[in-house]
């Protein structure tokens, strides 16, 4: 990271994403594999971070590796929110962000609250980092 790259926004998904599975694993309970899974979702959920710098995006998740993806900010095309009907109920709500030029067109940040100011925060960066490299979309 760069002296002047400042850090925007650092979190992790909600468990709230996984509460129709995990509803599933107590119904079925008595056997001991869906605890062992609820159990592998909540660390999974738990050690996925995202980061949003002045410079560019960052995820990065792992229970045992860990794996890094950084793009930069200029990259993204746009961003939109994604609502599904558990999250709603939990005042959560999912940021896709579409990226130009990448092996993965899209980011989702998941579950996370507040997302519309997630997502304006993330936008004014982008066009921040689209006037200094001066890289505009074509039309």
């Amino acid at each position: 990271m760069n002296t002047d790259e400042l850090v925007i926004w650092e979190g992790r998904p909600s468990h709230f994403k996984d509460l129709g599975f995990n509803s599933l694993c107590l119904l079925l309970s008595p056997l001991a594999i869906p605890l062992f899974l609820m159990l592998w979702r909540w660390l999974d959920t738990h050690y996925h971070q995202y980061g949003i710098t002045s410079e560019r995006l960052r995820v990065s998740k792992g229970i045992f590796s860990k794996r890094m993806h950084e793009t930069e900010l200029y990259r993204v095309q746009e961003t939109s929110i994604d609502q599904p009907f558990v999250l709603r109920l939990c005042r959560r709500a999912n940021v896709v962000v579409t990226i130009s030029g990448q092996s993965r067109p899209a980011i989702v940040i998941r579950a996370v609250p507040d997302a519309l100011a997630l997502r304006e925060k993330l936008r004014e960066c982008v066009e921040t980092m689209r006037d200094r490299k001066k890289v505009h979309e074509a039309a």
